[in-house]
């Protein structure tokens, strides 16, 4: 499939689930977030800008079911790869690394296809570690004012959701059963 028929192009504030948001501000606290609060409640926040991408199902988005929308950070591979190298995984610049991402048995990554046409998109990685909630209202004003942006187009969409549905429903069992692949073999 060419890389046209994973994205639809749309300039309008409407969201719907697979919109990538680029340079979106997120505000985070400045410097050290510390409990308790400080008596006098003074906290500092940064806006951050960092392209997102909308995990809210469309339904409830255009439906008015929700007042806050849930958004996964998007990384250009390039950046995936050297923050891997950084904590020491050579195996992130490896053909398997780049092969598992296809498959997507890489729970907290799902790959999203490059795109040389405007609105670009290099090849890039939603990371399931980086989730953020935003008010629904600031999302869209925010939308309406880019411009032409990217939607992800079915089955990607789904895809999309379905990675993000299994990184949060992976189960680690408190028991080892690993032995049963060595001791499990039945003789006739």
């Amino acid at each position: 499939m060419s890389e046209a028929s994973w994205f639809d192009v749309v300039a309008e504030g409407s969201l719907f689930q697979g919109d990538i948001l680029p340079k979106c501000p997120v505000f985070v606290p400045d410097g050290n977030l510390t409990w308790p609060i400080p008596s006098d409640n003074s906290l500092g926040f940064r806006a951050d800008l960092i392209e997102l991408i909308v995990l809210t199902q469309s339904c409830d988005l255009v439906n008015d079911k929700v007042s806050e929308v849930l958004l996964a950070r998007v990384l250009p591979w390039v950046n995936v790869v050297r923050d891997e190298m950084k904590h020491g995984n050579e195996f992130a610049k490896s053909a398997r690394f780049r092969k598992q991402i296809v498959e997507g048995t890489i729970p907290s990554l799902s790959l999203l296809h490059k795109r040389d046409e405007e609105p670009c998109l290099e090849w890039s990685v939603v990371t399931f570690h980086s989730l953020y909630t935003l008010p629904k209202s600031y999302l869209t004003a925010f939308a309406a004012s880019l411009g032409p942006r990217l939607r992800l187009r079915s089955p990607y969409r789904e895809h999309l959701a379905q990675a993000f549905a299994r990184y949060f429903m992976r189960v680690g069992l408190p028991h080892d059963a690993r032995a049963f692949e060595k001791e499990g073999d039945v003789k006739p």
